[in-house]
């Protein structure tokens, strides 16, 4: 074989294998040739095993597919050790054949095949279009040459463009959706204003533990205390002249007196009742997740108002806003991960759990919340933390994965425009 031709063959041989997964070793090998320049290997240092070397020769003599498997499937399609060989075309008046020793799943075999007959028909087009001949210098010449040069190396970029379109038509991938995410605690409960007032006291603000019954802050209640004051002597005042009606028999007067006296009794119980509840505590163990009132001291506050928001750090749940566009593909059940910017080496795993109808208007569009649960506790987590999820929806050819938003936003155009 020519030393030029060997070259090529060699460096067509190492592009090819790079393409395959799982690929170990690869022999190109002549008919009844021995194993000395007529052997070309991938990687170059590499010892060749016998049966790669065999299955190469059958494949040539016989000028047909050869499928050699070296090991038995530990399991339904798993990975194998297997040889799979092609007969070349004619190289330098030789049967050729080309072999591989791979690790791949049996359902991956077609793959492996057709990338091997893609290369077949790359090696022919490089074999019948060799490199112009030396030629004494002219300007017709100069120019023939370059248009040559410049046709050979489009025809290749062009059968590289295609072989690699058709690997990944062919070869699956998993289909995943990425969103935006954050953590919620999966309780969260608001501690609120029992009445109108002004913030007295702040002994804990957001980011903050706090257990349950634990006093967060407190409301003024010095008007209430000269309500409870007003109160109070208007129950004895009202009692007094009950009892003096009642002495008089003056049943009317009486029955009047009863009415005040149980009205300012409510009145009085109301206005206890409120002072009790001026201090505002937490309903359970956990960490504020909103709410800072120590620089609003003196400020007012309205009944109902909420001041704090408190979540417990053993239990969360994932919210995922998924683009309109991505949502119908999400289901309850799918599994995924989660990658947060606090903790951006943790790959945490969840499981979808809800698909909202719910829907968020943000600045690049529409979002639906999508809540997931944590497959388990890091106890690092807090609520508030944000990142991005991926949910693995299913198994597509990897054209598809990488073209699909392109040509779906084609068809949206052309629907849109086109009569």
């Amino acid at each position: 074989m020519a030393n030029n031709e060997s070259a090529l063959l060699q460096n067509w041989l190492a592009l090819l294998c790079r393409m395959i997964p799982g690929l170990s070793q690869a022999v190109v090998l002549a008919d009844g040739a021995d194993e000395g320049d007529d052997l070309h290997r991938w990687p170059a240092e590499c010892e060749p095993r016998e049966e790669t070397i065999s299955t190469a020769r059958l494949a040539a003599s016989q000028q047909k597919a050869v499928t050699t498997t070296l090991s038995t499937s530990p399991g339904e399609d798993a990975p194998v050790d297997m040889v799979i060989a092609l007969p070349l075309a004619r190289t330098a008046g030789e049967r050729t054949g080309l072999a591989v020793l791979v690790n791949i799943k049996p359902s991956q075999q077609a793959v492996v095949t057709q990338i091997l007959q893609w290369g077949q028909d790359w090696l022919e087009l490089l074999m019948n279009n060799p490199q112009p001949a030396s030629q004494p210098p002219s300007e017709t010449s100069e120019v023939a040459a370059g248009k040559s040069w410049l046709a050979h190396p489009l025809r290749l970029a062009l059968l590289g463009l295609v072989i690699l379109l058709g690997v990944t038509a062919i070869a699956p991938g998993t289909y995943r959706v990425t969103s935006p995410a954050n953590i919620e605690g999966k309780v969260q409960r608001a501690v609120v204003a029992p009445f109108d007032g002004y913030i007295a006291a702040a002994y804990a603000r957001a980011g903050e533990l706090v257990a349950a019954g634990d006093t967060i802050a407190e409301l003024d209640v010095e008007e209430l205390r000269l309500q409870q004051q007003r109160h109070v002597a208007e129950q004895s005042e009202y009692d007094r002249q009950y009892r003096k009606a009642l002495a008089a028999r003056d049943q009317t007067q009486a029955h009047i007196y009863k009415s005040q006296l149980k009205q300012a009794e409510a009145q009085l119980d109301l206005v206890e009742k409120k002072i009790a509840r001026a201090e505002l505590t937490s309903t359970l163990d956990g960490v504020i997740i909103s709410g800072d009132l120590s620089r609003s001291l003196g400020a007012p506050v309205t009944t109902g108002d909420v001041l704090f928001e408190v979540a417990p750090l053993d239990e969360y749940r994932l919210i995922v806003h998924v683009d309109e566009k991505k949502v119908a593909d999400v289901a309850e059940g799918q599994r995924g991960e989660l990658n947060l910017r606090a903790l951006p080496d943790a790959g945490l795993p969840f499981v979808v759990h809800k698909v909202s109808p719910v829907y968020e208007s943000a600045a690049d569009g529409i979002t639906y919340r999508v809540e997931a649960r944590l497959a388990e506790h890091d106890p690092s987590l807090r609520p508030g933390m944000e990142g991005f999820a991926r949910i693995e929806i299913d198994r597509r050819s990897l054209l598809w994965i990488y073209t699909h938003e392109l040509f779906d936003l084609l068809r949206l155009w052309a629907w849109r425009w086109l009569p």
